[in-house]
């Protein structure tokens, strides 16, 4: 699942990193995950796999999170049929269903495809917030008012400037 940068598909060779060693220099491109069930479900099988989802979003490197087993009981129907003599010695056939469960085990690996032909992207540019407007300086040399001291407005009474 692409998760980062748009890159076409790689047809090199893919390198393969362990998860708390990624290449410093690399750009994230997404994430990738891998499973197979029974017999198709071996590292043999599944790493090659995850290499080709790797440099399919455009990775050149492929970082592996983790490899998980986990076992699952799946229910199935079978149906058997056989074959009996009924009347006049004719064969029937004969068909019988019952449901049993299997257990099953299924690998999975996952991890990120990165690229190290991409540079990364530059940060974002600075946020411009404007500095704050100073603090009002009284004046030093007020002008008494011709009506009194100033008491400010009656508690009922709003003034609007």
């Amino acid at each position: 699942m692409r998760t980062g940068v748009v890159a076409p598909a790689y047809a090199g060779p893919v390198r393969i990193y362990a998860s708390g060693n990624p290449p410093r220099d690399a750009v994230d491109l997404g994430v990738i995950e891998v499973h197979g069930e029974q017999q198709e479900g071996t590292v043999d099988d599944l790493l090659p796999m995850f290499v080709r989802r790797v440099a399919a979003l455009g990775g050149d490197a492929a970082v592996i999170d983790g490899v998980r087993a986990r076992f699952e009981m799946v229910p199935r129907v079978q149906i058997e049929t056989g074959y009996v003599i009924c009347g006049r010695g004719h064969p029937c056939a004969t068909k019988s269903a019952y449901g049993s469960t299997d257990e099953v085990m299924i690998v999975s690996i996952f991890g990120r495809a990165m690229t190290t032909h991409h540079a990364p992207p530059p940060p974002p540019p600075p946020v411009n917030v404007p500095a704050p407007a100073p603090a009002p300086v009284p004046d030093p040399n007020p002008v008494p008012s011709s009506r009194g001291p100033e008491r400010g407005p009656p508690p009922d009474e709003v003034i609007i400037q």
